[in-house]
């Protein structure tokens, strides 16, 4: 996952990630595996990835999704990897229910955690499903706190071409993606216009995270109804906005929102939903968000424990060679 002109959107936390451990004195060579265009990327790096790392005199490798672990696993230097989320959780299909493709992802993706020497997670929900893995350390990605933070809602809507007036729901994710569950935030939008409030949803999706900053400011609330998430991303860009969030309890939600106000985990029903969303609307102000997450989810306090997860990886393989 890293972003391209093409797919400005697609692993962008990950280059937030990379950059702010270049800031913290990491030296990195990127290798990406385009897997979105195909399963033969994975095959290949299988091959590239020991190569590369020999010529670039590499200490450590650090993949980034389960299926990225897989193909890291036969380069002969410690190893960590960073799931995401359906790599461990699996992703429904239309049906609601687990997709074969995905739980046969999840399998290959625990072999990934078995042979890593250091693992990194989003969420205590994802570290119960390799709970047999020792030393799993749970790091919910940290957020650029200096790109999401709060603009005026007008001058951000004028930007964005959208209405001056009403109040906007906003869909942070790909309508087409059942995972994501656009259907209950549709649901929402009709059931709160039928009560007679001026609401409107709004999606945001593929676009440069300038714009989706832009968004989060000229929305009233964030709608995030997912079957299945590790540490979502939006939730916590739209904390560091100040803008309020309903959001279904997957993930670390209920962590992340337990103490911001206005904002609710909801039960995934349309009544829980829209009887929530109306609350939160009903506020009729910004969250404290961002006050939350500067404590400890800012780029460069995750990348401070991202570091410690490296020092011990690299201590564990020296102690395992001094063993043998």
């Amino acid at each position: 996952m890293w972003p391209s002109a093409e797919r400005p959107h697609w692993g962008a936390f990950v280059k937030s990630q990379v950059d702010s451990l270049v800031a913290a004195g990491v030296q990195t060579t990127l290798y990406e595996i385009e897997g979105w265009r195909g399963s033969a990327a994975y095959l290949k790096a299988v091959h590239r990835l020991p190569r590369l790392a020999r010529s670039c005199g590499a200490d450590l490798v650090h993949a980034h999704y389960g299926l990225s672990g897989v193909a890291a696993m036969g380069v002969k230097l410690p190893l960590v990897v960073s799931f995401c989320g359906d790599d461990l959780l699996g992703r429904p299909g239309p049906d609601g229910g687990l997709t074969l493709k995905s739980r046969a992802l999840a399998r290959l993706s625990a072999r990934a955690a078995y042979r890593a020497d250091g693992v990194i997670v989003k969420s205590e929900e994802m570290r119960r499903v390799i709970a047999r893995v020792p030393d799993v350390q749970v790091i919910p990605n940290g957020v650029d706190l200096s790109r999401f933070r709060r603009q005026p809602r007008q001058a951000a809507r004028a930007a964005l071409g959208w209405p001056p007036a009403g109040q906007v729901l906003l869909f942070p994710a790909n309508p087409e993606e059942p995972r994501k569950n656009f259907a209950l935030a549709q649901a929402v939008e009709r059931r709160l216009r039928q009560r007679g409030m001026d609401v409107r949803l709004e999606t945001m999706y593929g676009k440069p995270q300038s714009l989706i900053v832009q968004a989060m400011n000229a929305a009233d609330v964030l709608l995030l109804p997912s079957f299945h998430e590790g540490s979502p991303n939006a939730v916590k860009e739209a904390m560091a906005c100040d803008l309020p969030v309903v959001a279904a309890p997957v993930g670390d939600v209920e962590e992340r929102l337990r103490d911001c106000w206005p904002s609710a985990v909801a039960e995934r029903t349309e009544e829980a939903f829209c009887e929530a969303t109306a609350r939160v609307l009903g506020a009729g102000r910004r969250s404290n968000g961002r006050a939350l997450i500067q404590k400890d989810l800012s780029l460069e306090a995750v990348a401070k424990r991202i570091i410690e997860v490296y020092e011990k990886a690299l201590a564990r393989r020296r102690a395992a060679l001094c063993a043998a």
